[in-house]
Formats: structure tokens, C-alpha cells, sequence
């Protein structure tokens, strides 16, 4: 039988281009906006308009850093690998035995948490997605497991 190989990122829904088309958008209005201001002599708006547009962009750059991770999960006949990636650095491995291992996927309201469990480990994997890609990983992962026992 065949492996499972999964590499999970999360679901982003804007690119870098779309918040570089946003950013020149943004500036351009609080520069126009700035020079009405000065024009009226409420000249002290626009450098917290300055400001706001200076927090915005560092948010931005958080965002993009942090969706840099993923999680990766490999099933074959005799285990379970699972790695936790951010950038090119591992920053969490574990194994367990495809035999001994069980799925769980627990939903309440709005928070879901998909775990991987043998006899005392467990791991939680695919925080970053929300419940129905969760849910759909679940099953995916229950069938691989079940049809190795």
C-alpha cells in the first residue's frame, strides 16, 4: 500500500501583490488627505496618520513571517511522522507507531483541535487550520490508519 504524505500549510487569501496594490492605494490617500490637512493647519493629524500607516505595514510584515510554517505528515505501514516546520527550521518531530495510534478530532463552536495520540504522547497537528480543512485531514489520516490495522 501506498504512503500518506501531507505538507499542511494555512490558507492564505492574499498574496504579496495585493498588499503592495493596497499599500500605494493607502499612502497615496493619507499623503492627499495629509496635504488637506497641512492646507488647513491641523497639521499634527497627519503624522498619526503617518503613524497608523507605519503600524499597518509592520502588521503586514508580521503576518507574512508568520505564515511561513507548515506541518508535514507522513504515514506509512509502520509509523507515524509528523514535523512542525517554521521557515526551514524543524521546531517539533515526533513518531508513533501506525499500530498503536489514534486519531482524534474534537469540534466545539468555533475551536477544533485534530490530535494524534499513542499510549501517553500526543500532538496536536494543523492548529493553524480552521474546522472543516481540519475535519477533512481527520479523515484522510483515519482512513490511512485503518486500513494499515
Amino acid at each position: 500500500m501506498n504512503s500518506l504524505n501531507e505538507n499542511i500549510r494555512p490558507y492564505q487569501s492574499c498574496s504579496k501583490s495585493v498588499f503592495l496594490v493596497l499599500g500605494i492605494i493607502f499612502i497615496s490617500w493619507i499623503s492627499l488627505f495629509s496635504i488637506f490637512l497641512i492646507v488647513q493647519g491641523a497639521w499634527p493629524v497627519s503624522i498619526f496618520l503617518g503613524l497608523e500607516y507605519l503600524i499597518i505595514f509592520y502588521l503586514i510584515r508580521l503576518y507574512f513571517k508568520e505564515k511561513n510554517i507548515k506541518d508535514e505528515i507522513n504515514i506509512n505501514q509502520k509509523e507515524i511522522s509528523i514535523r512542525k516546520y517554521k521557515g526551514d527550521k524543524i521546531l517539533y518531530s515526533s513518531k508513533f507507531s501506525t499500530y498503536w495510534s489514534k486519531v482524534f478530532f474534537t469540534k466545539l463552536k468555533n475551536k477544533s483541535k485534530l490530535s494524534i495520540k499513542e499510549s501517553n504522547k500526543e500532538t496536536e497537528v494543523a492548529t493553524f487550520l480552521h474546522s472543516e480543512l481540519k475535519e477533512k485531514l481527520y479523515f484522510r489520516i483515519k482512513e490511512k490508519i485503518s486500513s494499515y490495522n
